[in-house]
């Protein structure tokens, strides 16, 4: 396993931010992404989303309106991670 896998907190693409400790693995996300933009990081002991296609994320909003928890916010771009 690449070392910081499982570490990385905050990611994005050009569009979104993603708090992963944020996430709550409902997996809800993934199934309003069509693009699929998001996949999921699934171990017993480690559960959340992840972005595995940012590239092709096209800003509609829908994972951010669908997230109860904030995982996913609009990302602000004077404060943008990556």
């Amino acid at each position: 396993m690449r070392q910081g896998f499982l570490k990385r907190e905050h990611t994005n693409t050009a569009f979104v931010l993603l708090d992963t400790k944020k996430c709550e693995a409902c997996w809800k996300c993934l199934d309003v992404c069509t693009n699929n933009v998001i996949g999921r990081i699934n171990l017993p002991w480690h559960k959340h989303i992840r972005f595995v296609n940012g590239s092709l994320c096209i800003g509609c909003m829908k994972c951010v309106k669908i997230c109860k928890t904030g995982a996913i916010s609009k990302l602000n771009k004077e404060k943008e991670i990556v």
